[in-house]
């Protein structure tokens, strides 16, 4: 078990792509990347109805986001990662040493 977890993880020295700007960029980063990669939330295709359950799922369990927050960072998300994303996952190659 541990090694298929350990065989998911990207491999050392893969980056990934930045988040979309937009104005509560900074709150999405700040209440979800405590426990998520931005890979997780790039690869979405959720409606803004799917993202409200979302959000509130995770601030219920403890996602470090204001409730006046809340509103623009499910508008960020949608926007973003709605059923219309078009996120291809990024391709790694594994590292040889020589």
């Amino acid at each position: 078990m541990k090694l298929a977890l350990f065989l998911a993880l990207p491999l050392i020295g893969t980056t990934f792509k930045p988040l979309p700007p937009g104005p509560a960029r900074a709150k999405v980063e700040a209440a979800c990347y405590a426990c998520h990669s931005a890979d997780l939330l790039v690869q979405q295709r959720l409606t803004e109805k799917q993202w409200t359950a979302e959000v509130e799922k995770m601030m219920r369990w403890g996602a470090a986001l204001e409730e006046k927050d809340k509103s623009a960072v499910i508008a960020y998300l949608a926007r973003h990662f709605g059923p219309a994303n078009t996120f291809t996952p990024t391709k790694v190659q594994p590292l040889h040493k020589r």
